[in-house]
């Protein structure tokens, strides 16, 4: 029997938890005023898992306790020395003192928790320091606030603001302003900004991609406006790339992504002029893969080739694709081989088309649906009600070889952005939908929300004339 207890207890041993010591670290606020002590009973194993941590604040002097304060999901700090390091003091660490408030006192902020929607978004429950004793009481309204930002908000002691930024994924961000006026907290200003979706097919607007909604929100005369615009399109930098058509007609590219809309150019070192040729495209993307589609076009309008280019997945990350005749009964196919190669940009040829460069002539010469296309488009010196320009234009289209008259549509509309303009029902056809043109730097590109199935719809690049 003996020897069987003996195995029972044997065996509740080499199964039981391995349980880690606490750990405690003690640290002086920036002030120099307090002692804190900070207390982990049960250290995790894992250091980045959250904790609970008991603080004990004291009085530097006389080591009298003042507060003993607690959070259920403390970060543990990374430094075991007793020392101060990022992760125990200031805005990313366990406490962060400051005088959140502006009365010349040190509040006090300790982490507690992670949002459960934002990885890696810290929450924090926020103290201010009352003014009859040494004591912290937390506030909900800065609590709250802390958990609507990303992690702590800043803290401005020059003129008194806080500032505090929430993103929601990729495409919504909001940034404010705040300030403490007789306990309570005042919202001064905001900036928000949202990535406008592309609109489907059958809704009567036809918004592009990579348009932004941008609203600001201020005091004006005692009360709360806000103001939205629309701007964009949102501009990536450019992309360099040389290589080769064929593996031996040596060629250099460049393009820019404008929202929706590519804009670029090509040369071709050893042929031709050498003079460089307008690109226009879009990207476009079939299953897992992602293809740039550029098209050459003349000076006319005619469409000299097309290149359809996707980067490899592996080293050396080259470029590859192939580049299309655009000339009628040229079935020429070569293939291309492209790579990196930074050249400083002209930034002349870069960004949004200039207003003064908007108005005039556009026209395309032989598009793929054997059409020709001439677009005329002037901005008007007046303003709508809102303020917005208002574009004056006329599209016609033709059958490139007999010349007979496809459609026209002639139509005053207010500009959405200083290089978009939008038809919407009852002006665009009931049978084609809405559709947008977008102004960019040599082209005014159309577009509607569906591709395009009919020689009637004004779908083109049309190439800007002198």
């Amino acid at each position: 029997m003996r020897s069987f207890v003996n195995g029972v207890l044997l065996s509740m041993v080499l199964v039981a938890p391995v349980v880690a010591a606490p750990l405690s670290f003690a640290v002086n606020d920036p002030s120099g005023k307090y002692l804190v002590e900070v207390l982990f009973p049960e250290p995790p194993e894992d250091p980045h898992q959250l904790a609970r941590a008991l603080i004990t604040l004291r009085d530097k002097n006389t080591l009298e306790t003042l507060q003993q304060l607690q959070t259920q999901a403390g970060n543990v700090p990374a430094n075991h020395n007793d020392k101060a390091d990022a992760w125990l003091l200031g805005p990313y660490g366990l406490l962060y003192f400051a005088d959140f408030d502006f009365d010349g006192r040190q509040d006090l902020a300790i982490r507690n928790g992670t949002d459960p929607k934002v990885d890696g978004q810290a929450h924090f429950d926020v103290y201010l320091q009352d003014p009859q004793q040494t004591r912290w009481v937390l506030n909900a309204a800065l609590t709250d606030l802390a958990k609507e930002s990303n992690g702590m908000f800043s803290v401005s002691p020059t003129d008194g603001i806080l500032y505090s930024q929430t993103d929601r994924g990729c495409c919504w961000m909001r940034t404010s302003q705040w300030k403490m006026r007789d306990g309570e907290l005042v919202r001064l200003r905001s900036y928000t900004q949202e990535e406008v979706p592309p609109t489907e097919f059958g809704e009567n607007s036809s918004m592009p991609r990579g348009y932004m909604l941008r609203t600001t929100g201020d005091w004006k005369d005692g009360q709360w406006h806000e103001q939205p615009s629309l701007e964009g399109p949102v501009i990536e930098d450019s992309q360099s790339l040389v290589g080769t058509l064929n593996g031996k007609i040596p060629v250099e590219i460049w393009y820019q992504d404008q929202g929706a809309v590519l804009i670029g150019e090509v040369r071709y070192t050893k042929g031709g002029s050498g003079e460089p040729i307008k690109l226009v495209g879009s990207r476009e993307a079939y299953g897992d893969d992602s293809f740039v589609y550029l098209h050459e076009y003349a000076d006319d309008g005619r469409r000299t080739g097309i290149w359809r280019i996707t980067r490899q997945t592996i080293e050396p990350h080259n470029y590859t694709g192939t580049w299309v005749s655009g000339a009628k009964g040229d079935d020429r196919e070569l293939a291309i081989l492209l790579h990196d190669e930074y050249r400083e940009p002209d930034y002349d040829k870069l960004n949004e088309v200039d207003r003064d460069q908007r108005s005039g002539h556009y026209q395309m010469r032989r598009d793929f649906l054997g059409r020709d296309g001439d677009l005329d488009l002037k901005i008007l010196p007046d303003r709508d009600a809102e303020g917005r320009e208002v574009a004056e234009f006329t599209v016609t289209l033709k059958d490139a070889v007999t010349l007979k008259d496809i459609v026209t549509e002639h139509h005053i509309v207010p500009m959405e952005t200083e290089n978009l303009i939008i038809v919407r029902e009852p002006q665009a056809s009931k049978i084609n939908g809405p559709y947008h043109i977008q102004l960019v730097k040599n082209f005014a590109v159309i577009n509607y929300n569906a591709e395009p199935d009919s020689q009637d719809m004004l779908t083109g690049m049309y190439r800007k004339q002198p």
